[in-house]
C-alpha cells in the first residue's frame, strides 16, 4: 500500500490542518485513551463506569478524559452528581476528513 502526502509547505490552511491532525494523533496515541474512546463508542458514561472497564485507576481515567476533552473529542453533560462523557462525533468526522485530505 503506497501512501502519498500532498505538499502543504506553501499552503497555510493545510499547515493548520496538519497541526490539528498532529495534536489529535498525539493525544490518542496512548493505549488508555484508545481504550476510553472504545468504551465511549457504546454511549455516554461517567468516570465511575469508565475506569473499571479500562482497567485503570479513577484518577488516571480522569486525567485521560481531561486530555481528550482538551482537543474537543469528548462532550460532557451533568447528570445529577455525575458527569457523563460522550464522543464528539462531529469533530471526529472533521479530523477524519482532514487526515484523509493530508494523505490523499
Amino acid at each position: 500500500m503506497k501512501i502519498e502526502f500532498q505538499c502543504c509547505a506553501k499552503n497555510s490552511s493545510k499547515q493548520k490542518d496538519v497541526g490539528r491532525t498532529y495534536a489529535f494523533l498525539k493525544t490518542i496515541a496512548d493505549k488508555n485513551r484508545l481504550k476510553i474512546l472504545c468504551i465511549l463508542k457504546e454511549g455516554p458514561k461517567c468516570v465511575c463506569e469508565i475506569f473499571p472497564a479500562a482497567g485503570i485507576s479513577q484518577k488516571l481515567a480522569s486525567h485521560h478524559l481531561n486530555q481528550l476533552k482538551k482537543i474537543g473529542l469528548l462532550e460532557e453533560k451533568r447528570d445529577g452528581n455525575f458527569i457523563r462523557y460522550n464522543l464528539n462525533r462531529k469533530l471526529i468526522r472533521e479530523y477524519k476528513k482532514i487526515f484523509n485530505q493530508i494523505i490523499k
